[in-house]
């Protein structure tokens, strides 16, 4: 009971927090997100609404932990410490885990809090949270409000969307985010991560990311498949299906843009573009698609997105003009092309084509 004295004596400190466009509002959360996208933030911030000896903090990621030590006694030492009506367990790894856990606390304390980066934990009793990194208007709270857009989104594709990152000075973000790859992933998975760069917004061939990597490493087709499907579990990367051919391949994305950079030396503007596009349509919370001929589709919404960084607006409505047959096909109401600065509008037989800047993009989203 040691380490459980030593944890409840030693509450987390408080730290820079910035609002999220989540908030903790269950007594039984699960808040499910990726490594660095703020999960332990949002779990302090919210332990400060108790008292210290009201609450217990348990980082399981704490190589001091000992997790069965922590299950074999965490009933006693509730029994003892009856004043604690909170407890917050921090990077649970498994359903397993969660399970043990939620056993012993369900009829011991008010309040649980889960944290985990794994997509497939589910617990019926709790509120889900998925908390996906910085969207791009969570970022720019980080910066002096004087900053004009330009700058704001420069910051934003050289930080990414890691909460960490945001604080970082620019020259530390590559290491910082190398660092967490090492802590989190094996060799195999992060040489995997570095093959994805060369698929950033292209169809994913699996059978081309294994020829790459039987070069360098021992490795089965069938172990890409399986570490591809961790990677994805974990909020490493996204796999974009495509609209209405569930068997044709999917397009990669990165869920954290800044990857890229940390995993190659290549640099590839407009494919990191897109990516930051993908990374804002979380927003929307509704299955992303992509079709053949534009970028993504929300079909919901009857919305179709192109991303084109740079280019003349009378060429883009050109574009619009000649899309117009296939958007009618998908009954789409509406097209937007995402660009670095141009913007115009032009709406042709009840289709409208907006051109927006990023930024104006960005913060607008209609949700």
């Amino acid at each position: 009971m040691q380490i459980l004295n030593v944890l409840y004596q030693n509450p987390p400190k408080n730290i820079k927090f910035i609002d999220r466009k989540l908030t903790i509002d269950s007594s039984k959360t699960i808040i499910i997100g990726a490594n660095a996208s703020g999960k332990t933030s949002l779990v302090i911030d919210y332990l400060k609404k108790f008292k210290n000896e009201e609450s217990l903090y348990i980082n399981l990621n704490d190589i001091r932990v000992d997790k069965s030590e922590i299950l074999e006694n965490l009933i006693s030492f509730l029994k003892i410490n009856s004043n604690v009506k909170i407890v917050a367990i921090d990077n649970v790894d498994s359903q397993i885990t969660a399970d043990n856990f939620y056993k012993i606390l369900k009829d011991n304390v008010e309040n649980i809090i889960f944290t985990t980066n794994k997509k497939s934990i589910k617990l019926e009793e709790f509120k889900s949270l998925n908390l996906h990194f910085l969207d791009y208007e969570e970022f720019i709270a980080f910066f002096h409000k004087n900053l004009d857009q330009d700058a704001l989104f420069s910051h934003f594709l050289s930080h990414g969307r890691s909460v960490t990152s945001a604080l970082l000075d620019i020259s530390e973000v590559n290491s910082y985010l190398q660092n967490i790859l090492k802590e989190n992933l094996d060799d195999m998975h992060i040489n995997l991560l570095k093959e994805c760069v060369a698929f950033q917004g292209q169809s994913l061939s699996v059978y081309e990311l294994y020829k790459r990597l039987k070069e360098r490493i021992k490795i089965s087709k069938d172990s890409v498949y399986a570490s591809l499907g961790e990677l994805e579990e974990s909020g490493y990367i996204s796999l974009v299906a495509k609209f209405n051919e569930p068997n044709a391949t999917k397009r990669l994305y990165f869920e954290d843009f800044a990857l890229r950079n940390a995993l190659s030396f290549k640099k590839d503007f407009t494919k990191n573009f897109t990516n930051v596009i993908f990374c804002e349509l979380f927003k929307f919370k509704e299955q992303i698609f992509y079709t053949k001929d534009f970028d993504f589709f929300l079909t919901k919404r009857k919305y179709a997105i192109l991303c084109i960084p740079f280019g003349d607006v009378d060429l883009l409505f050109l574009k619009f003009k000649k899309l117009l047959p296939v958007l009618k096909i998908l009954e789409a109401r509406r097209l937007q092309i995402i660009t670095m600065a141009n913007q115009g509008e032009l709406s042709i037989e009840g289709i409208k084509c907006e051109i927006v800047p990023f930024s104006q993009w960005a913060l607008g989203i209609d949700i």
